[in-house]
């Protein structure tokens, strides 16, 4: 199974986080300088971010099927349920357990 093991922020221009999963990927995602819910708490905001985003067709699979890739960690990280970052990494990593298996997940300290 695999899962999001770390984040740190990203070392290439423009991108704010890097994530880097268990089976070695890494993926770049946010913009260095933006304003995500993590950042404003402004739920409109949030809601806004949400409808835009789940009405590009393929961004609404990556995220639906649960399929790593800067979409889904973007909806689930930055914009996802808590303010908090490692929060939303907790619970992406919850949704993987259901969805990909029974491995016992190692939570990660930002």
């Amino acid at each position: 199974m695999t899962y999001i093991y770390d984040i740190r922020p990203s070392n290439r221009a423009n991108k704010r986080y890097k994530i880097t999963m268990t089976d070695g990927k890494t993926f770049h995602f946010g913009l260095k300088n933006g304003s995500t819910y993590i950042d404003h708490q402004d739920e409109g905001k949030r809601n806004n971010y949400i409808a835009r985003h789940m009405a590009n067709k393929s961004e609404y699979a990556l995220i639906m099927n649960l399929i790593p890739s800067p979409a889904l960690f973007s909806y689930a990280i930055l914009w996802g349920e808590s303010t908090k970052l490692e929060d939303n990494v907790k619970n992406l990593n919850k949704l993987f357990l259901k969805k990909y298996g029974t491995e016992k997940i190692k939570y990660i300290t930002i």
